[in-house]
């Protein structure tokens, strides 16, 4: 029983647990799921299964399934070791076989071999690591790895041998020419090396002297190579933007990874011997020991940053003072070309319609191709955004910007300024140099943000609307009226390739012309001309080549990006620019002074090679530069300051020699501090040879050596004399004439000669020319050979210096034993010998002949003399050689010979010498009697090939004299046959009459009147000449002067033909079109008198040479045969002028009132009433300018005033305008002149009422009053809402008082708006009532666009405010931007058809809008009936344009082609292009001078929104309330649900009102009551909600149950949104009360109030349930435990009984 009792108390106890547990969390931990990596091991099998090459996988949860060994017995001894018996063991795994050799009790009997290949990833993670250390360590590189894990198993344990043995692993990644190591790596992961080796099979073979983990180690080469590859790691695929290899030592470190400036590195891997790449843990170092691959990934960095740059302002009209018209246009720029035929870049358009420029300067037109393939003009507007190229030259040395055309200086680096009367300076060209461009740069790209003055304040933005200078715009300017429009900009970018392959981009977006040239040569974005936005993007690897191309030199060389821009056609301008370059750095041009080199790198013959490598070091402070020779041969190197460098051609080109010498180069500044540079020979004073261009050059020698050119001949210029010169006669035609003669040379082509003289001064010149014996006084005896000698050179110099087209110049040698110079080159005084036997030598006396020793110093100055000059050497003796020079036994040079007779020893050297000469004519010419010098003549066999040889005997003076005539004719003289001149006569000319004329004169002048036939018999000139004319292929005319073929010109006759020609309509239609076209050639001007020459004197003031005119040949040309040699050559081109007829006009000013009188410009008028156009009449006239006839003025604009008594005469006006007509033939017809009055604003005021004089040479012009255009503007409206008069005007007057700040955003002009207090009431509509009033700001001349827009002042004390502007909800004023409205038209009525204005008046009815279309297609007049602000004139251009609903004009309307004015009608006189127009206002139109106007149109407009303001902002206030939330408690804070108060507001009177509240019923309808119930449960809302400010009580009307009904009034006040407990006058209580308190949370106000407790009732919810429960069920378990004892003690009882 006991038992059983104990049982179920147990089992109750349980069941208690049981029931308790059931109460609490269990968790149960799932069992851990462990994965055990299986291993493949490969063992040893039979020799049957061996062959199959199976491997088995053992898991150690199996048994061992190894088979039994292969054994292989081997007997031989081992000569060290002495083993009993071997055994070889052998294991295939994979494509290695790896075999243990050792002897047979190393192992027991049963043991197994076993090798598994590691390939767990940690593992061989370890196993690398060890080995890395291990290669690092004994320095080798790793090419591979292979690791195994080899071991023996008996019966699946591991055992090891008892003895060494050895290990060969064959595996074909490895051969016998390699190195492997063998590692043994530890189970702590040391690697130990095994002295491994590859035998000569390709094994790897090892001692093992026991078993564990080996790895194989395949050595590399003793370097380790490695790429770094960086990438933008933002981009997707990533892109490579530096790529660099490096070859380090074994475990050489690479420490820096940050090559790029721009960049910020985010991470980085290395690639693995497996072919994928790791993460680098560590970027700060890191070891390679094999060959590798590093990507490192870079993310971009942001920031803004800013270069200097210089903008050069341009002044297109500066004004006019002492007649002259001041522009920029007007300045030269001497570095680039001069002005031909009119062609000069200039600011500003051309165009005579849009008036940008003086008429002076708008000749100027350079006509060429533009992108589209059209010839446009670079000085006016393209028409859209096809641009101009080929404008541009390229930038020189020294930085200077060249043009391909003349130019005033656009990047000049200098002011230029007028003084105007006053002292005042008027810049026509002023230099910024202190602004900066602002560029956002993200990694290597750069965007233009803009630009900042030298203030760092912003300036302008990027993109539209780009006018820098409009903050400096001068207030003299006439040609710019809102923005500073002409102006250039230029920039200099450096970079560097150095390791970079990234995108090399530029990109411009924009007009006008943009130039981008790189290193000064290459223009690589041509975007030149007057144009819209155009787009251009250069890669500039295509100029630099591929970066994979690049040697390392071509990689560190410095580059030059020049960014030129300008704006020149004051229209818009437009400048976006984008590139991406390495590491940029934006330069100052000038700031500091630098300069470039350039030179060209060549062969021997000239030819540009590409490759070769150079270096340019600083000698002061050591910096180098690199550079290397581009496809032509170009090398350049940049940015260089002043001193000296040494240039080192590190590499020569493929094929060629490196020299092994250095050059200098010199930077030096001259007196204006500008910087030039030279290039010099090593020893820095002789200067580098020049190509024919003019560029250095340095040549490089073959590998193969060059053998150097055969000297001979040199080539010069000989041609044969022909002139051309022109005559004006007193009728204005012409006398034309050509000549030719037997002689080289002309007057525009000097005959150049350099002549030589070698004279003997040996002893036997002193002899008789017919003696043998010396003569006395042998210098002055004219019959010794001394005195002939010198005598016959002396003429011949004379002679040559007579000769009008010679130029000669002059130099002696004289020689015996020895030589000397006695006169080096000169065209001046020459020194002749003095006497004979000057010369000795330490081994002979002086006296000998020495041919040897004359050629040498001959060839000394050969090589001096001038390189484009004909060559001659005379070289005379009266006897054969007797010396020469020839080197003793100690190396020195000494004379020889035998002294007197001839020696061929002598000859032979002297011929040696003269082979090596260069020359064009080489004579010699024997002195006295023949027999002396009788191997003279053989010398002249050695002369270089294509030499001119002679060889002449002077055996008296008359001899020498002959001699002397035939050298000098040979090189002055061409006398040819077969002579034809032909001349073909130009459209601009043609032949007076048939008569031509043909005369011959010799060289004194005479006229000679008969020649020699062929037979040699005297003939009348006209035999041997003809003349005639004829025509051309192309119908040219022809005069034609043909001589007998056979016929030789004679020496010293001059041939001339003569033709009267005059001027053609068509070189009137010419001139008139383009003015004089061509530049006549030098000397071309008829001579004066006898022996005068050409262009020298002339009587006719000079009309041809060096003159404008048209050239009076197309080509004129001689052609002759000369040595059976046909040749052709050109005459110079003269030119002749047209015989225009001209007249004056004046123009008188008078003024209706004196009082207005005003200094006023007029404009002459020009114009005809018929030409090609056959709709030009005398209605409508043709108006001309000096684009259409170029003898017309340039400025047709004079200024009147009562300095010239307010009148003008234009003179030398042209009578007569010249047109082609439909059927091709020229007419002409009269201009006729009128004078119009230009208008400004000191004038637009006033119109001029015009007279012309009966005779048409007089106008007068009268001023009235006119109406005014009106002014452009935009709106800004202000709306008040929820404020009255009152209170906007404590705003406004405010002592800060409101204000609107409107920033444009493409002109940053900013323009604060504030309220004008004094015209508040009549501008300020609206009411109080509903608290509206709207505040109207009419802003003139301001653009519609982008503003950014910020409001100040405008809070209201009591008030939250929200602003909305066109729409938009502002939050944050910080920029805050909007875009002006558009209005638009929703209905137009026409009042009838558009209709032509030639009558003069029309009924239309009341409209309210008037458009007349102006002749010319110049634009539109447009009235309205009130001012229209921009977006309101917009939607009017848009009417004029829509052919649907609208107008339909053509062709379509611009803004700034449309002229609005306003008024009730027109009804006083509006002059509008000096042409009147009267609207009555009711239906009456009109127009006067109807030749202003085409057509017109009339109807009634109606705009969709009755207010069209631009920018309309809204100020929202809405006046600040609170909450009040009520709490009910008892006196000891019981809360209470059910109390009711009423509320009561003091209104404006004092009195206090009740307040109704507004509720929702259970059905849905809308309530009012009287009463507030409080409600306490938690999250309930407020009671009184949105209380406004003002003075308040509570009352309370019902208290909760068993609480008194609180007695007093609870006075509180809400103002600003704060409340405050109040006494009942509304004074803020000092002190809390005790029934009710105030408090405020987080801008949350609770007011609790306190009520007496009348009874208590019993609380329900706290915790006493809870204890009584508890206490409860304690009492019910007590009463279990007693019941149970007590049936236990009865049942102990019955037991007992």
């Amino acid at each position: 029983m006991k038992s059983n009792t104990k049982k179920r108390l147990i089992a109750f106890m349980l069941c208690m647990v049981l029931v308790l547990s059931s109460a609490t969390s269990v968790f149960a931990d799932e069992p851990q799921n462990t994965d055990s990596q299986s291993q493949t091991e490969a063992v040893t099998e039979p020799a049957a299964d061996e062959a199959t090459g199976d491997t088995t996988t053992e898991d150690t949860t199996t048994e061992d399934v190894s088979t039994e060994n292969t054994i292989t017995e081997d007997v031989s001894d081992t000569p060290d070791i002495e083993i009993p018996s071997k055994k070889e063991w052998s294991v295939q795994v994979g494509n290695a076989t790896v075999k243990v050799n050792g002897s047979a009790d190393a192992l027991p009997a049963d043991a197994q071999l076993s090798v598994t290949e590691i390939t767990s990833e940690d593992e061989v993670k370890e196993i690398e690591k060890a080995v890395e250390e291990k290669a690092i360590e004994e320095q080798f590189s790793i090419k591979n790895i292979f690791s195994y894990d080899i071991k023996f198993l008996v019966n699946g344990s591991e055992v090891q041998p008892t003895t060494p043995v050895q290990v060969s692993v064959d595996t074909p990644e490895i051969t016998s020419s390699e190195n492997a190591a063998v590692l043994h790596v530890d189970d702590n992961n040391v690697a130990e090396d095994m002295k491994g080796a590859v035998d000569g099979e390709g094994k790897v073979v090892f001692d093992a002297p026991h078993f564990s983990k080996y790895v194989i180690v395949q050595k590399g080469n003793s370097k380790v190579n490695v790429t770094i590859e960086y990438y933008d790691d933002t981009q997707d695929p990533k892109t490579m933007i530096y790529a660099s290899k490096k070859e380090l030592s074994p475990g050489e470190r690479i420490n820096n990874y940050d090559i790029a400036d721009n960049w910020n590195i985010n991470w980085a891997e290395k690639s693995t011997t497996d072919g994928n790449f790791e993460r680098i843990s560590n970027l700060d170092a890191i070891q390679v020991v094999s060959d590798c691959t590093i990507k490192v990934y870079y993310t971009p960095q942001d920031k803004t940053i800013t270069g200097s740059t210089t903008f050069y302002d341009y002044t297109v009209k500066a004004g006019k003072q002492n007649e002259i018209y001041y522009s920029f246009n007007q300045l030269k720029n001497d570095k680039s070309p001069d002005i031909v035929n009119n062609q000069k870049l200039i600011a500003g358009t051309n165009d005579s319609n849009v008036g940008q420029n003086y008429p002076e300067y708008q000749k100027y037109k350079i006509s060429l191709k533009d992108s589209n393939n059209d010839t446009k003009d670079a000085n006016c507007y393209t028409g859209g955004d096809s641009t101009i190229p080929g404008l541009l030259k390229e930038i020189d040395d020294n930085g200077n910007v060249i043009f391909n055309y003349a130019e005033p200086g656009f990047f000049v680096d200098s002011d230029y300024s007028v003084q105007f009367g006053g002292g005042e300076t008027r810049n026509l060209r002023k230099v910024y140099k202190d602004y900066t461009l602002e560029f956002a740069r993200k990694g290597d790209t750069y965007t233009l943000n803009g630009v900042r003055n030298k203030n760092n304040g912003w300036v302008t933005g990027a993109g539209n609307n780009f006018y820098p200078l409009n903050s400096v715009k001068p207030s003299y300017e006439e040609s710019e009226k809102s923005n500073n429009y002409y102006f250039g900009m230029r920039y200099d970018v450096t970079f560097k390739i150095g390791d970079y392959v990234g995108p090399l981009n530029y990109k411009f977006t924009g007009d006008d012309d943009l130039w981008v040239v790189l290193d000064g040569k290459k223009i690589v974005i041509d975007l030149g001309g007057i144009h819209s936005a155009a787009e251009k993007t250069v890669d500039l690897w295509q100029y630099i080549g591929q970066a994979a191309n690049l040697t390392e030199a071509q990689k560190q060389q410095n580059h030059t990006l020049t960014i030129l821009y300008m704006e020149r056609g004051a229209g818009e301008s437009n400048c976006q620019m984008k590139f991406t370059l390495p590491s940029a750095k934006i330069q100052q041009v000038d700031q500091t002074k630098m300069t470039n080199i350039s030179f060209y790198k060549t062969d021997a013959n000239g030819t540009g090679l590409s490759g070769a490598q150079f270096t340019l070091t600083n000698d002061s402070t050591k910096t180098t530069m690199y550079a290397a020779s581009e496809s032509d041969g170009l090398v350049q190197f940049q940015q260089l300051v002043a001193g000296t460098y040494t240039l080192t051609e590190t590499q020569a080109p493929n094929g060629y020699v490196t020299p092994t010498t250095s050059w200098k180069v010199k930077v030096t500044a001259d007196s204006n501090n500008d910087l030039s540079a030279k290039i010099y020979q090593a020893d820095g004073t002789t200067e580098l040879g020049k190509l024919t261009s003019g560029g250095y050059q340095i040549i490089n020698s073959a590998s193969t050596p060059v053998q150097p050119p055969t000297p001979g001949i040199v080539e010069t210029k000989k041609e044969l004399s022909h002139e051309k010169y022109i005559a004006k006669n007193k009728d204005g035609t012409y006398n034309l004439t050509l000549n030719v003669s037997g002689a080289v040379g002309s007057e525009s082509y000097a005959n150049k000669l350099d002549v030589l003289f070698v004279m003997d001064t040996s002893n036997s010149m002193k002899r008789g020319m017919n003696s043998s014996s010396d003569q006395k006084n042998y210098t002055t005896n004219s019959s010794s050979h001394f005195y002939n000698q010198q005598k016959a050179v002396e003429d011949a110099v004379a002679k040559l210096k007579s000769k009008k087209n010679v130029d000669a110049q002059f130099a002696v040698v004289s020689f015996d034993t020895e030589a000397g110079i006695e006169t080096d080159w000169t065209n001046g005084t020459i020194s002749y010998p003095t006497k004979v036997a000057k010369y000795n030598d330490s081994n002979e006396d002086a006296g000998g002949t020495n041919y040897q020793a004359g050629l040498r110093k001959a060839d000394e100055l050969l090589k001096k003399g001038r390189a484009d000059a004909t060559k001659i050497v005379v070289f005379l003796s009266d006897g054969d050689p007797t010396f020469y020079y020839d080197t003793n036994k100690n190396g020195q040079e000494k004379v020889y010979g035998s002294g007197s007779g001839y020696d061929s020893n002598a000859m032979t050297k002297a011929q040696t010498q003269l082979g090596t000469m260069s020359m064009n004519y080489f004579y010699t010419v024997g002195v006295g009697p023949q027999t002396s010098y009788t191997h003279l003549s053989s010398l002249i066999s050695s002369v270089p090939s294509g030499t001119v040889t002679g060889s002449y005997n002077g055996t008296d003076s008359s001899n020498l004299k002959n001699a002397f005539d035939s050298i000098i004719r040979d090189a002055t003289d061409l006398l040819c046959t077969d002579v034809t001149v032909t001349d073909t006569l130009t459209d601009e000319v043609e032949l007076v009459n048939q008569d031509l004329q043909v005369v011959v004169k010799d060289e004194t002048g005479k006229v000679i009147t008969k020649l020699k036939d062929a037979s040699g018999n005297e003939v009348a000139v006209s035999k041997i000449i003809t003349v005639s004319t004829a025509k051309d292929s192309n119908g040219k005319t022809q005069i034609i002067m043909r001589f007998e073929p056979s016929y030789k010109l004679e020496s010293g006759y001059t041939y001339y033909v003569t033709a009267k020609i005059q001027p053609t309509t068509k070189a009137y239609l010419k001139y008139q079109n383009e003015s004089y076209t061509d530049t006549g050639d030098e000397n071309t001007d008829e001579y004066l008198g006898t022996d005068k020459k050409p262009g020298k004197d002339t009587r006719n003031d000079g009309t041809s040479s060096k003159q404008k005119g048209f050239y009076s040949n197309e080509s004129a040309n001689v052609t002759y045969k000369y040595n059976n040699e046909t040749y052709e050559k050109p005459y110079a081109k003269p030119v002749i002028q047209v015989n225009a007829s001209t007249v004056s006009h004046t123009v008188v000013k008078q003024w209706e009132n004196d009082s207005d009188k005003v200094t006023v410009d007029v404009e002459l008028k020009a114009y005809v009433t018929e030409a090609a156009d056959s709709k030009i009449n005398p209605d409508n006239p043709k108006y001309l300018t000096n684009e259409d006839v170029k003898n017309l003025p340039m400025s047709m604009q004079v200024n009147l005033s009562g300095t010239n008594k307010w009148t003008y005469t234009w003179e030398n006006l042209p009578t007569k305008y010249f047109y082609k007509a439909a059927d091709g033939s020229i007419k002409e017809t009269d201009i006729y002149y009128t004078v119009e009055e230009v208008q400004t604003d000191a004038t637009k005021a006033f119109y001029g009422q015009v007279t012309e004089s009966s005779d048409g040479k007089t106008t007068t012009i009268l001023n009235k009053k006119k109406n005014q255009e009106d002014k452009p503007f935009i709106e800004v409206t202000k709306t008040f809402k929820g404020l009255t008069k009152d209170q906007i005007r404590e705003l406004a007057a405010a002592g800060s008082p409101y204000t609107i700040t409107l920033i444009h955003a493409e002109t940053n002009t900013t323009k604060p708006l504030t309220m004008d207090v004094s015209e508040l009431e009549s501008i300020l509509q609206g009411s109080d009532d509903e608290k509206v009033w709207t505040y109207t700001w009419k802003l003139e001349d301001c653009l519609d666009g982008t503003y950014k827009v910020s409001e100040s002042n405008y809070n209201k004390e009591g008030y939250d405010v929200t602003v909305t502007v066109n729409g938009q909800t502002v939050t944050d004023w910080n920029e805050f931007s909007v875009t002006t409205k558009e209005a638009s038209i929703e209905k137009y009525q026409q009042s009838g058809n558009t209709t032509t204005c030639s009558p003069k008046e029309f009924s239309i009815g009341k409209v309210n809008l008037i458009v007349a279309k102006l002749t010319g297609n110049e634009g539109y007049f447009v009235w309205t009936i009130t001012p229209v602000s921009i977006s309101e004139r917009k939607a009017i251009v848009k009417l004029i344009n829509d052919k649907t609903n609208g107008i339909g004009f053509s062709p379509e309307a611009e803004l700034k082609k449309c002229y609005f004015y306003s008024g009730n009608g027109i009804k006083d006189t509006l002059v509008f292009r000096n042409g009147e127009i009267k609207y009555d206002g009711q239906d009456k139109l009109t127009f006067d001078a109807s030749k202003q106007w085409s057509m017109f149109a009339a109807g009634t407009y109606t705009f969709t929104e009755t207010q069209n303001a631009e920018i309309q902002i809204t100020n929202t206030y809405s006046e600040q309330t609170a909450d009040l939330d009520l709490i009910k408690t008892s006196v000891a804070g019981t809360e209470f649900d059910g109390a009711e108060f009423k509320l009561y507001k003091k209104n404006d009177k004092g009195v206090y009102e009740l307040q109704k509240f507004e509720y929702t019923d259970e059905s849905g309808k809308n309530q009012t009551r009287e009463t507030i119930q409080v409600i306490n449960t938690e999250g309930s809302e407020a009671e009184l909600k949105n209380l406004q400010s003002g003075q308040y009580y509570l009352e309370e009307v019902k208290a909760p149950e068993a609480c008194m009904l609180l007695a007093d009034k609870i006075y509180f006040k809400q103002e600003k949104g704060k409340i405050t407990l109040t006494d009942k006058d509304g004074k803020a209580l000092s002190s809390e009360l005790t029934m009710w308190t105030l408090s405020n949370t987080d801008g949350k106000y609770t007011l609790t109030v306190k009520n007496e407790i009348l009874y208590s009732l019993p609380s329900a919810g706290g915790t006493g349930i809870y204890l009584y429960m508890i206490g409860g069920m304690l009492l019910m378990f007590a009463a279990v435990w007693i019941l149970y004892k007590s049936n236990r003690d009865e049942q102990n009882t019955l037991i007992q009984k």
